[in-house]
Order: structure tokens, then sequence, then C-alpha cells
């Protein structure tokens, strides 16, 4: 799933606040933008691996709730065996 792109607006925004809350004396306006910009790009990849583990982890546990499903429709093949013999009269 591809990251939003960001509209100009908020990349100004980001900027204007950075200026308001420089971390500290002689620190650069456009070093504290990019030190965030640089971290929430970072957040975003972590965010998108994060999707792609939780989505392998719902179909594996999607899966194994089918086949519950599907065992507790269906005898299993020992109980079906017992039944044939039964019915057989074997």
């Amino acid at each position: 799933m591809p990251a939003p792109e960001q509209t100009p607006l908020v990349e100004e925004g980001l900027q204007q606040t950075t200026q308001e809350t420089s971390t500290g004396p002689g620190m650069e306006p456009e070093t504290t933008a990019t030190t965030i910009l640089a971290s929430v790009k970072e957040q975003e990849l972590q965010f998108q691996r994060l999707t792609r583990e939780l989505e392998v982890e719902r179909q594996i546990v999607a899966s194994q709730l089918e086949r519950c499903r599907l065992g507790a429709e269906s005898p299993s093949i020992a109980s079906t065996r017992v039944l044939m013999k039964a019915s057989v009269g074997v």
C-alpha cells in the first residue's frame, strides 16, 4: 500500500512548525525539518512493514480457522472408517 503524497500545504506547515519549535540555539530550521521528515519516512516504512506482517498473520489465522471449520463439519477419517465397518458388519 503506497504512502500518500504530502501536499505542498502540509510540507509548508511542517516547515513553519519546525521553524517555530527549533530545538536549540544554532539549530537550523531546515535541519530540524529534514530530521523530522526523515523520522516520519522511517515511521512510514515501519508502518508498512508491520501492516504486511499483520496481513500475513491474518491470512494464517484465517486458514487455520477454515481448517477447524471443515474439521468440525465433516467427520474425521478414523470415525468414517469405524462407521463403514459397523454398517458392513465386519
